[in-house]
């Protein structure tokens, strides 16, 4: 049975038609929280198999790099060099490869790029900006050149490292043979340094 207020024909709302109040119930928490944590686990796993992939490409571009070095000074009877650049047209004396380097035709085998030595192939600054590629190992670190056998007249590791430090770093290693490997470890087998 219905009650009117008095003037009035709409009837008075009863106990079962009264607004219900906003807010979340205890299973709705428990439920958001569990789906936003699966989210946010799937993001961090995403975000390492990002950075994963970034340390991949770097190494594969120095390895590409160092393995073209070697079949062109084989391939042209001749040492090939080389070495850190930032500006694209001369060595800088410098271990910070990470900046760049270029490659050239290096008859003399000095290192450095003469007048009449022709530049071959120039790389800037990888486009992987997280990855810091280390100082080149025992020697001078500022060239390597390949004889026209593909050896090297050097031996040195270089350290490719991002933000999670010396635990997921990879070198790649050049010794005397001039064919480069990558490892977890140093030469000597020692951990790996980002600093």
């Amino acid at each position: 049975m219905n009650r009117y207020l008095p003037g009035s024909l709409s009837p008075l709302p009863s106990s079962r038609h009264r607004l219900k109040q906003g807010g979340f119930s205890l299973y709705d928490l428990i439920i958001t929280s569990a789906v936003a944590s699966v989210l946010g686990a799937g993001a961090m796993g995403m975000s390492s198999l990002l950075q994963d992939a970034r340390m991949t490409a770097g190494v594969n571009q120095l390895m590409a790099e160092l393995s073209l070095a070697r079949s062109e000074a084989i391939k042209r009877r001749s040492a090939i060099t080389l070495c850190a650049s930032t500006t694209s047209t001369e060595c800088q004396g410098s271990r910070k490869w990470h900046d760049g380097w270029i490659m050239f035709w290096d008859p003399n085998g000095n290192g450095r790029l003469d007048p009449g030595e022709s530049i071959l192939r120039v790389q800037g600054s990888p486009a992987i900006k997280s990855l810091r590629l280390g100082a080149w190992g025992p020697g001078t670190g500022q060239w390597i050149t390949y004889e026209a056998d593909g050896s090297t007249k050097q031996n040195g590791t270089f350290t490719f490292c991002d933000s999670r430090g010396a635990t997921k770093a990879k070198a790649v290693i050049l010794l005397g043979t001039g064919r480069p490997r990558v490892s977890a470890v140093n030469a000597s087998g020692d951990p790996l340094n980002c600093t």
